[in-house]
């Protein structure tokens, strides 16, 4: 029995204590296990909240370069990103002191940024997110801390960004296209060249381009010592035949407005030649014909000029009867010299001395026939440009023309309007009409306007984003370097140089085509050379008409030909696959958007669409303004990254 009772009671105690053994071990195991679980939470929560933190100070970032009230911007972005972010469930807050603006400095030596709180300009913010008893949601709640008298965990996260500088290469199309929108090809419905069928007309500025034009080239038909001279050609009096002697109110050629206009504020408004003085009908968008114009002379090849005003011009002239005949007679106009040498004539550009009785002219070769031959042209006025003549002038006039392909009724229609789209289309680059680089031509001087906008955005953001100039046209040209300013320049300084370049360049200014991929080359050889920085994000700001028809090889291939449009995805290829961000622009009443947009997908970026649609206030088209708001916006399009 003793043996039994004993061996009962040492079962028992040994029960007791192994019950007591699993209660304290189970207690100890659940606190381990909701310790771990609360320090998992903890460390999840902190992680979103440095997340949602990182989120928001980039977000505030990319606001500095709003325009108005930035602080306020930048910490309505930071807070509504940090809304967004659940860290244990409910949003991260922030209170207005947790952000701090600054400005970020770069040490070249360890390739880092230092921010500097409260220092301008404002590139760098820091942010502050957090969960405590500061913020209507509190700590985090814990699953188990509450047990232990652990309300919640008091958490904070900081994100510090900044807007990262540009190496900005701007590249522009500087083909003969870009005067397109200023040309009789597109004042009224034209077919495209992009392959698209018709497109609409936009009000074209032919007549601005006009009024550009140096009145000093002028040369107009008055010299008679008692009209009027040539206006801005003061001392040229006796050039060419001029109008009647001893009638001072005979001034000769187009009466509207008449020998001597005047321009805006009594400037001369423009340089006429010969009898083409008068500019005639307004150019309205949908309603202007060229027929019936009075700034314009109708003088048909093998017919005959029945314009009353020529008559009248060669009557006031001083010429007889039967030379005014033989003048307006197409008879003998077998030849393209007999041609050429009549319009010169009709138009007073030059004189005739026809040997004809009671003529004109006393004396001179002339041999009293009907023909006007080129040794009886006389004291002809001289041809304004290097680039052309009259003899071009009056072919272009005759045969197929850009204009001519849009309106048929142009042909043979000679004056101030069809010689200025004849320098347009014919002359425009640097060597044939130095003149129209001060142009305005269209829409390259929407592509200048806007270039200068987005010069003065980045001055006024103080974003030391740095800028390059690249052309291209048959060929890429390097213009204007990436460069640091030196010692006694300012930033402001360097980049407009940018701006001051293109206002020097025209339209075709070295040659016509379209080398796409060879602008772009340009632009990646400037942003991998030695003038780049390192820590400058890289993008390339394209803006053309998109019709690239030049290859690789430098070769005209034809609008968007294959080979053409092949160079241009190669080199934004190449620039995306090393770090660069190809923006496109869209520009003219005839761009080709599937060209531009593929680009800017290749290359990261983003096309903007300028519309050429016109302007229901102006009548201009809606891209005058829109190409200027858009490169404010790219001026503001700054990357952000964090640094902290």
């Amino acid at each position: 029995m003793f043996v039994k009772k004993h061996r009962s009671r040492f079962g028992l105690r040994r029960a007791t204590i192994m019950t007591q053994t699993v209660v304290f071990g189970s207690m100890v195991g659940v606190g381990v296990a909701a310790l771990a679980v609360d320090t998992g939470l903890m460390f999840t929560a902190k992680s979103e909240l440095q997340n949602a933190a990182d989120a928001a100070a980039l977000a505030a970032a990319s606001q500095l370069g709003a325009s108005g009230n930035v602080s306020a911007a930048a910490l309505a972005e930071a807070a509504s990103l940090a809304g967004a972010n659940k860290i244990a469930g409910s949003s991260g807050q922030m209170i207005g002191t947790d952000m701090v603006l600054g400005h970020a400095t770069y040490d070249s030596s360890t390739g880092k940024y230092t921010f500097n709180a409260n220092t301008t300009p404002h590139d760098a913010v820091q942010i502050t997110l957090r969960r405590d008893q500061n913020v209507t949601d509190g700590p985090v709640s814990l699953a188990f801390g509450k047990l232990v008298g652990v309300q919640g965990a008091k958490m904070t996260a900081s994100a510090t960004a900044i807007v990262v500088p540009r190496d900005i290469a701007v590249v522009v199309d500087l083909s003969g296209s870009m005067n397109d929108d200023s040309e009789f090809r597109h004042y009224k419905n034209y077919s495209s060249e992009t392959g698209t069928g018709d497109r609409p007309g936009v009000k074209i500025n032919i007549e601005d381009v006009w009024r550009s034009l140096s009145c000093a080239k002028g040369n107009n038909g008055v010299g008679n010592g008692i009209d009027p001279a040539p206006p801005g050609n003061p001392s040229n009096y006796n050039d060419q035949p001029g109008t009647g002697p001893g009638s001072p109110n005979s001034q000769g050629g187009n009466p509207s407005p008449g020998a001597s206009p005047t321009g805006p504020g009594g400037t001369c408004g423009g340089p006429r030649w010969g009898w083409m003085t008068g500019w005639g009908n307004a150019i309205v968008l949908g309603s202007y014909t060229p027929v019936g114009d009075p700034g314009l002379y109708y003088i048909p090849k093998s017919s005959t000029c029945s314009d009353a005003d020529v008559t009248t011009n060669l009557t006031e002239a001083g010429y007889s009867s039967a030379e005014r005949s033989a003048l307006l007679s197409g008879s003998n106009d077998s030849s393209t010299t007999y041609y050429r040498n009549r319009v010169k004539v009709l138009l007073g550009l030059a004189g005739w001395r026809s040997k004809k009785s009671g003529g004109k002219y006393n004396g001179g070769p002339g041999n009293g026939d009907n023909k006007v031959d080129s040794n009886e042209v006389y004291q002809q006025v001289a041809f304004p440009y290097p680039g052309g003549s009259w003899d071009g002038y009056i072919d272009y006039m005759t045969n197929t023309s850009e204009m001519r392909n849009t309106d048929g009724d142009f042909r043979y229609r000679y004056g101030l309007k069809t010689l200025t789209n004849y320098f347009l289309e014919k002359l425009n680059n640097k060597d044939s009409c130095a003149d129209l680089n001060n142009a305005p031509e269209m829409p390259l001087k929407s592509v200048k306007d806007a270039v200068q906008t987005l010069v003065t955005t980045i001055n006024e953001l103080q974003s030391d984003d740095h800028m390059s100039l690249e052309i291209f046209a048959t060929t890429g040209r390097h213009e204007v370097d990436l460069k640091t300013p030196g010692p006694g320049e300012s930033l402001s300084s360097v980049l407009q140089v940018i701006p001051s370049t293109l206002n020097q360049r025209q339209a075709g200014h070295y040659d016509s085509t379209t080398n796409a991929g060879g602008g772009l080359d340009k632009a990646i050889t400037e942003l991998m050379s030695s003038r780049a920085r390192s820590s400058a994000k890289k993008c390339i700001f394209f803006l053309s008409d998109g019709k690239p028809n030049v290859d690789q090889n430098n070769t005209y291939v034809g609008n968007s030909a294959a080979s053409a449009v092949a160079w241009g995805v190669d080199r934004a290829t190449y620039a995306a696959e090393h770090g660069m961000v190809v923006y496109t622009v869209g520009v003219g009443n005839d761009a080709n958007d599937g060209f531009l947009q593929q680009l800017a997908e290749i290359g990261g970026g983003e096309y903007f669409f300028a519309d050429n649609a016109p302007d229901p206030a102006t009548g201009q088209p809606m891209y005058v303004a829109q190409l200027q708001q858009i490169f404010q916006t790219l001026g503001g399009k700054r990357p952000v990254r964090l640094i902290k």
